[in-house]
């Protein structure tokens, strides 16, 4: 019973949020889903999900493919420039919050995209090292690089 309770106050603190859209074909049969998950964000969790969500459907009916709950579509997904000509990084992101220049609802769609940014960063340098592209060294400059500039440090 500890255990339970832990695990909804920390989900209350530290805000965690999921969602999934199911994919259809044209005989509306399920053929995948579109999943996102997020843990530890404080503000916006729920935002970044369904950022996440309408990325992938956009993608999957690019493809010919349906989704389930196109009501993921309808929100604008859009967010502000960052300020004096900086890149988003979820530093300056919370920082711009924290002091009302934000949205809660555009703070999670920045620190969405912030991430997803990030893992697809570090999944081309991944790919490159396999394919001997680039050295175990190379590959690490680029994780940190990428690190950098998703934490904004």
């Amino acid at each position: 019973m500890k255990k339970l309770c832990l695990v909804c106050i920390s989900s209350i603190l530290f805000g965690c949020a999921q969602g999934r859209v199911a994919i259809l074909d044209g005989n509306d049969n399920v053929v995948g889903y579109c999943s996102a998950a997020f843990d530890y964000h404080l503000h916006g969790v729920q935002d970044s999900v369904n950022y996440i969500l309408q990325l992938c459907a956009k993608e999957q009916i690019e493809k010919g493919y349906r989704i389930s709950d196109e009501s993921i579509l309808a929100n604008d997904y859009t967010f502000p420039v960052a300020p004096n000509g900086e890149a988003w990084n979820t530093k300056l992101a919370k920082n711009q919050f924290s002091k009302g220049f934000l949205t809660e609802e555009k703070l999670g769609y920045i620190l969405a995209h912030i991430e997803y940014e990030y893992q697809l960063k570090i999944k081309a340098a991944k790919e490159s090292l396999d394919r001997s592209e680039i050295t175990r060294l190379e590959y690490e400059s680029l994780v940190a690089d990428a690190k950098q500039e998703f934490e904004g440090t």
